[in-house]
């Protein structure tokens, strides 16, 4: 029996933000803008904490500085009752961090300091304390420099012997990206990708050539998401399907995928099918994409339950 719902291994960044930012600040000058925040970040931390604010038991297996940035992280998600006590920190290297304005159109640009996240790394020990959890979760392969490529290979296959159900998503992925992705393939249950990214390693296509080209590859499942357009699904033993998105209000698409792969685990860990699953993990990240920051305005499982029967789809198209 394991400790923990789910352990989420990876990238974790400190993320502040601002609203509305179109254009940079004149030299030597200012803009006034309605709100700053900050928030827990990464594909695996904002992830892991979405998780936790659903319900889930979760721990965090990352790394972070011995600066305040790195305080506030661990505060952060021991508030949120996440078991940090697998985070490592770096007496060389600050946390790392980004700096995000947000357009008024919810689009982001970045600042980012990688920091702690070249530094991450599991030795056998660690790797064997990761994978106590019915879910092991691996985010952001393509920033962490020292854990991408054999290291994560290590891990995903360990997590695979002990019966562990596996997830995994990336982060800024290019062609140069699935040299290290294409050996875990296998050993991933459910990829969840953006369709950008996912596109960008396949070499193009549609969602459905896309899906198939990493289901070829060894994937199990592939949930493609499809930013404001839903997602596409191919599962390992049904019929693919796509499944719309909500009509809201966009405020800042930071964290959406990362909380829609919350949405995912949360619900197979309710038991549920991948078409019940999808349409959770959307609400989700319709909370998300309703606010500033990787949380937005979710709260709880409960709610995000409500507003998934109540909250209005956009007009399904055919994905392209």
């Amino acid at each position: 029996m394991t400790h923990s719902d789910l352990s989420a291994v990876g990238f974790l960044v400190l993320d502040t933000l601002c609203a509305h930012a179109d254009e940079m600040p004149p030299r030597g000058g200012a803009t006034f803008v309605d709100q700053m925040t900050m928030t827990v970040a990464g594909t695996a931390g904002a992830t892991a904490l979405d998780c936790a604010m659903l319900g889930l038991k979760v721990k965090v297996v990352a790394e972070v500085g011995c600066d305040p940035m790195g305080d506030w992280l661990l505060s952060a998600m021991q508030s949120a009752g996440i078991d940090t006590s697998l985070v490592r920190r770096s007496p060389s290297l600050q946390t790392a961090m980004s700096m995000l304005p947000i357009a008024r159109d919810g689009a982001r640009s970045a600042f980012f300091v990688p920091g702690t996240s070249n530094s991450f790394t599991l030795d056998d020990a660690g790797i064997e304390a990761a994978c106590d959890a019915s879910i092991v979760h691996l985010g952001g392969t393509g920033l962490l420099a020292s854990f991408d490529g054999a290291p994560s290979l290590k891990l995903l296959k360990r997590a695979k012997e002990l019966g562990r159900t596996t997830v995994f998503d990336l982060i800024l992925a290019n062609e140069e990206t699935v040299r290290l992705v294409e050996p875990l393939l296998p050993y991933i249950d459910h990829f969840v990708p953006s369709i950008e990214e996912s596109r960008a390693m396949a070499g193009g296509g549609t969602p459905a050539e896309v899906a198939g080209w990493f289901k070829a590859r060894g994937v199990k499942n592939a949930v493609i998401t499809l930013e404001g357009d839903g997602v596409w699904v191919d599962p390992e033993n049904a019929a693919a399907f796509q499944l719309p998105a909500h009509q809201i209000d966009v405020v800042d698409t930071t964290g959406c995928g990362d909380s829609f792969t919350a949405g995912i685990i949360t619900g197979l860990l309710k038991g549920w099918d991948l078409n019940q699953c999808a349409r959770f993990a959307n609400t989700v990240a319709a909370h998300v994409a309703q606010g500033l920051g990787s949380q937005g305005i979710l709260k709880d499982f409960e709610s995000v339950m409500a507003a998934m029967e109540s909250w209005p789809l956009k007009e399904l198209e055919a994905a392209q």
